[in-house]
């Protein structure tokens, strides 16, 4: 199998030419309310049960050099509530507020994994699902002109401590700590064919940290960066 450098987290990644397909049984309850204003809200219970989950794994390595490789579980569970919704700030009566909004989501949930009998000798046969949450939130505010010419929107989104990997021969599970991330991104629509965006993205400067037990295994700074985007439409 093939192998790369995350350019990320800088840790070599392995494939798994043995992995097989997970398959997935959903159950969803589904609730949703639209208004006259076009405010929307909407609340979702769900249920998966998942055969052969694929999860991320220690493979090879030393404490300088992290191997991560990928393998199939026995099966996974993961339920949960989402919350949903869409706020016109004017329905609040201020005049002032008539182009902004308010929208988002937010994500609370639980998952077992069942890991049997693998070949890797993973330290914990029963734990959370790798890169899953208890909670994920993105919250945006946003700004649309009366003319359709200007929108900006400032997003903010978190999720809870989750888990990176799983350790292999005694070594602790790894888990990615917490990360909140600001976002601002400014468009501008002075004609039908030219459009214009400015983003500016992590704007707390936020550090990725994977921590095993009380160890700090691996720490990147992900850095603030601006783009800047111009787009003409030929129209053809």
């Amino acid at each position: 199998a093939s192998s790369y450098i995350d350019p990320l987290t800088e840790t070599r990644i392995r494939g798994n030419a043995e992995l097989r397909s997970s398959a997935i049984d959903n159950v969803d309850l589904r609730a949703e309310w639209f208004f006259a204003n076009g405010d929307n809200f909407t609340v979702s219970l769900f249920y998966k049960d998942i055969q052969n989950p694929i999860e991320t794994v220690q493979g090879a390595g030393t404490d300088d050099n992290i191997s991560l490789t990928f393998v199939n579980a026995k099966s996974a569970q993961v339920s949960g509530l989402e919350v949903e919704w869409l706020k016109d700030l004017a329905s609040f009566g201020w005049g002032f507020l008539e182009p902004f909004f308010f929208s988002g989501n937010v994500t609370l949930s639980d998952s077992e994994l069942t890991v049997d009998d693998v070949s890797f000798n993973l330290t914990n046969a029963v734990r959370p699902m790798s890169q899953h949450s208890e909670y994920v939130a993105n919250l945006q505010l946003g700004f649309d002109s009366n003319d359709g010419a200007h929108t900006f929107t400032l997003a903010y989104n978190t999720f809870g401590e989750r888990l990176f990997f799983g350790g292999r021969d005694g070594a602790p599970d790894a888990y990615e700590q917490p990360f909140d991330s600001l976002d601002f991104i400014y468009s501008f629509f002075p004609t039908n064919r030219l459009s214009m965006k400015f983003r500016i993205q992590n704007l707390l400067d936020e550090e990725l940290e994977i921590q095993q037990r009380d160890t700090v295994v691996i720490a990147q700074k992900v850095g603030t960066t601006a783009k800047i985007d111009v787009k003409w439409d030929l129209g053809l």
